[in-house]
């Protein structure tokens, strides 16, 4: 009687049956997790700017995104300012300068890049979580949640959320790859992986925590020995230098914050972190523009116990995945405690599209995920969860429709933010709501940037000149604006103070020379004065900067 053979490179790996198999395929989850989330989130592709930040980027700095060379320049300067800026992204602005010669300025082409990046996102979290262990039938489903939840629309729907998902994608692809050399050490693998290590370290400051969270999984979960970390970890010891060292050489600004004011800073907002575990079991209290003060800690509170009873029944407790999602939660949530507020007083939930991973492989330890509970009612069970996160997602992305609907949710969700009630009074049309929300952001914060020049210029419009003065006055004190000056001049001239409106005028033209109004204004302003001579110097001074000066000027000043 034949026996069979039963050598094992004989044998081959039979594919998984029943319910789970249908898991089995990579590829075709893959595609059911991409067409899902391009499902959900198409509606971004008809989005218009916000005007927070977006319109910054993409049009202001048109001409700067028109230049190649820029590309180098971006690695020597901040964010939004090239001197006066603490935030370094210089991998995000190469974004743009690349992509815009794509798209230009057309919102479009940028919300579609957007819906790839988290796409992709969602692609490599699930070939993450599979990587590390975690079942395919949960990494799909824990991927799906990721994929749909309301709390990460901003990151898709906010074109500048994109750098969340940037630093994702490097950090996933790093990590993979780390996984991949340590069970085929190669050279090229662990050259890749550096290099991936240093993308991310160029979009977001965050990035140094990656080692510690890839030595923590390597050490406990895997338990693969400190010694096959050597080279990983010469590796990022060298790509953090590189990074220092180009960091080192931009133009950033030099104010420098204390450890001990970082330290108080994060104390002052732990709250921060119930109110994100709150948004992410029970969103329901989900805004465009969250101030931490206008935010419940209700919903976080709720949310604890339920994790915290979660754990315990499912004694998940004893397992490291459970400690590292939780490291993982918290470590990158820390620079949004820390960060001062002078720089940033929003706890936006873009943020969270990094964190939110820590508590997705928390759960992956927990009911339903563990447990002898039949997969086809786990899977119903995450599956009804999605469809209800998917539905208040595809709601959610119409909030980002154009500016007025965005600063309009800004306002319902942030009632104590004076800015967004600013933003939300330069983009109605009705002069009377105009002036309410202007006065209301005035009783909130008087001393917003450019709030008193829109309140003068108010005032201006309803022919209080007086208020009007008062209000532009104080606001160029500490924000030198040309158009409020510019109005200053137009106030002193009705008033025959020509001398004062003369000093206004001057100032608009240093601040902004080629301002054809305030100089066309000055010439003539000098003229009435009889002082002819000032009226050609200013004359003299368009002509060297390349302006266009008018005939009936030029006839005026040379008759005398």
């Amino acid at each position: 009687m034949n026996q069979p053979k039963s050598k094992g490179k004989n044998l081959r790996k039979l594919p998984a049956k029943g319910f789970e198999g249908l898991f089995s395929n990579t590829f075709y989850v893959i595609i059911i997790l991409a067409s899902i989330t391009f499902l959900v989130y198409s509606r971004s592709l008809f989005l218009d700017f916000t005007k927070l930040d977006d319109s910054i980027f993409i049009v202001e700095n048109a001409s700067y995104n028109a230049d190649a060379g820029n590309i180098g320049v971006s690695f020597q300067r901040g964010l939004f300012n090239p001197t006066r800026d603490a935030y370094y992204r210089p991998l995000f602005l190469v974004d743009f300068i690349i992509e815009s010669r794509l798209f230009g300025t057309k919102p479009a082409g940028y919300h579609f890049t957007n819906l790839l990046f988290h796409i992709l996102s969602v692609i490599l979290l699930f070939l993450f979580l599979k990587k590390i262990k975690i079942p395919p039938v949960d990494s799909f489903l824990l991927s799906l949640l990721f994929a749909v939840h309301p709390v990460l629309t901003q990151a898709v729907a906010w074109i500048p959320g994109r750098n969340d998902m940037l630093l994702m994608i490097f950090f996933l692809s790093s990590f993979i790859l780390l996984l991949k050399y340590l069970e085929h050490p190669r050279p090229a693998t662990i050259l890749l992986h550096s290099l991936l290590f240093l993308a991310a370290l160029f979009t977001k400051e965050t990035a140094i925590i990656i080692p510690v969270i890839i030595g923590g999984f390597s050490l406990f979960h895997l338990k693969c020995g400190w010694r096959k970390l050597i080279f990983p970890v010469i590796s990022w010891i060298s790509a953090i230098a590189i990074w220092l060292l180009v960091r080192s050489t931009a133009t950033l600004s030099k104010d420098w914050v204390s450890p001990s004011a970082m330290l108080h800073e994060g104390i002052g907002r732990l709250g921060v972190i119930l109110q994100y575990l709150g948004k992410i079991f029970l969103p329901v209290n989900l805004t465009v523009f969250p101030m931490a003060e206008d935010i419940s800690l209700i919903w976080g509170f709720l949310a604890l116990a339920g994790v915290v009873a979660l754990l315990v029944y499912s004694k998940s407790y004893t397992r490291p995945l459970t400690f590292l999602g939780l490291f993982w939660f918290i470590a990158f949530l820390i620079p949004v405690l820390i960060v001062p507020k002078s720089l940033n007083d929003q706890v936006f939930e873009h943020r969270l599209y990094l964190p939110v991973i820590g508590i997705l492989i928390m759960l992956s330890q927990a009911i339903p995920f563990q447990g002898t509970i039949n997969p086809k009612l786990k899977t119903g069970i995450v599956c009804t969860i999605a469809l209800i996160f998917a539905a208040q997602s595809f709601i959610r992305i119409g909030y980002f429709k154009d500016p007025l609907t965005f600063w309009t949710h800004a306002v319902n969700g942030a009632p104590h933010s004076a800015y967004a009630r600013t933003l939300l009074g330069t983009k109605v049309e009705d002069s009377t709501a105009r002036e309410r929300l202007f006065k209301e952001a005035y009783q909130l914060d008087p001393n917003l940037k450019n709030l008193n020049y829109y309140l003068g210029k108010v005032m201006f419009d309803k022919k209080q000149s007086d208020s009007a003065a008062v209000f532009l006055k104080k606001e160029v004190i500490k924000n030198p604006i040309p158009d409020a000056y510019f109005l200053l001049a137009q106030i002193a001239f009705t008033h025959n103070e020509l001398d004062s409106a003369a000093v206004f005028l001057e100032k608009v033209i240093e601040l902004d020379p080629l301002n054809p109004q305030a100089n066309h204004n000055l010439v003539l302003l000098y003229f009435q004065k009889g002082q002819v001579e000032k009226s050609r110097q200013v004359i003299r001074n368009m002509q060297l900067r390349g302006m266009e000066v008018g005939n009936d000027l030029l006839q005026m000043v040379n008759r005398k």
